[in-house]
């Protein structure tokens, strides 16, 4: 019961978030259209009266400085927005919920495939927030592009993980979003994180108070992400479905050394490890972390290959097994070794 209970607190305050988000500021966006699910294709689209009925059509007038209000409502779509386009650093392309809305994304219908993501952003300085995003038969958003920014989302349900950023993604921030219940079936969980930065991202990516629950592999998945990755007040939690790791950060894997930096980070009650090294060669700076009620909450099995951990302020509370700590600076922390 209480493991239901976190899942619809968070939830709950993730649909009041949406609701609440007011649209960004706009320092040069000079154009702005709406979708509605009571709009037509054949609208011009810059008014709620005249709102085009599709976000495709939306997407076909996206240019620098392009603000894209999405209305109230379930869209379905079966393909992946490919967001190739770039705006500026002064004129980013923005897809949001119109103020007091809570649109939804569906992409049931999609294949369950590898290329089946629900939005695959490869250009730069795009702001997608206070959508809910569910069911892409692969990610919900796949990121390989620059300085883009993911805030205020709810992305649940997809077959495999909730929001990935890969293949030189730098410079991305995702900011409060929560991805929760992704399973790949078709390997039994083994795939599907909350999020991930991971196989050969670029520098500069940053997660702010996010979280991962139920999903089938791991909470946040940083193998073999070749650059540093920040996270900061985030939580993943209850993790592992099948045969998925089922840790909560894992940061690491196949033996890069990536000097991973989080802060103010929980994890709860994950099948194996809340804190996983995961055969990262570098060193991971864990600055009032907490892991409660994991197999094991903090595993760090090995020392760096140069320079030493850097644990400060970090708390171990109940775990089926015990802590291992190996090659770090521990600074007021509280181990269960």
């Amino acid at each position: 019961m209480k493991k239901i209970k976190k899942v619809v607190s968070v939830l709950t305050i993730c649909i009041m978030v949406v609701t609440l988000f007011q649209p960004l500021s706009a320092n040069a966006a000079t154009t702005y259209y709406y979708v509605s699910t009571t709009g037509s294709d054949s609208n011009d689209g810059t008014t709620r009266a005249t709102a085009f009925l599709t976000l495709t059509k939306a997407l076909t007038k996206a240019t620098a400085g392009t603000t894209i209000f999405v209305l109230n409502g379930t869209y379905s779509y079966s393909f992946t927005f490919k967001l190739t386009q770039s705006g500026t650093a002064d004129a980013p392309i923005k897809i949001l919920n119109y103020s007091g809305h809570t649109p939804v994304i569906d992409f049931s219908s999609q294949e369950y495939a590898d290329s089946s993501r629900g939005f695959q952003i490869s250009g730069d300085h795009w702001i997608i927030a206070g959508l809910t995003i569910t069911s892409a038969g692969d990610n919900g958003i796949h990121i390989s592009g620059n300085y883009n920014r993911v805030q205020d989302c709810l992305i649940t349900k997809c077959g495999d993980t909730g929001l990935q950023i890969s293949n030189g993604g730098s410079y991305n921030t995702i900011n409060r979003v929560t991805s929760t219940y992704n399973y790949d079936s078709k390997t039994n969980g083994e795939n599907a994180d909350g999020f991930a930065a991971k196989l050969s991202i670029g520098p500069g990516n940053v997660f702010n108070s996010c979280t991962a629950l139920y999903n089938s592999d791991d909470g946040f998945d940083f193998y073999y992400a070749t650059n540093a990755v920040k996270v900061y007040n985030s939580e993943a939690s209850y993790n592992g479905v099948g045969d998925g790791n089922g840790n909560g950060f894992k940061v690491g894997g196949n033996y890069s050394a990536d000097n991973h930096y989080l802060e103010g980070c929980t994890a709860i009650g994950n099948v194996k490890r809340g804190f996983d090294q995961n055969n990262n060669t570098g060193y991971v700076t864990l600055l009032n972390c907490t892991g409660t009620n994991n197999d094991v909450n903090f595993y760090f099995p090995k020392a760096p290959s140069s320079g030493t951990h850097q644990f400060t302020g970090c708390i171990s509370i109940g775990g089926t097994n015990k802590d291992k700590i190996v090659g770090a600076t521990v600074t007021n922390c509280t181990f269960n070794q």
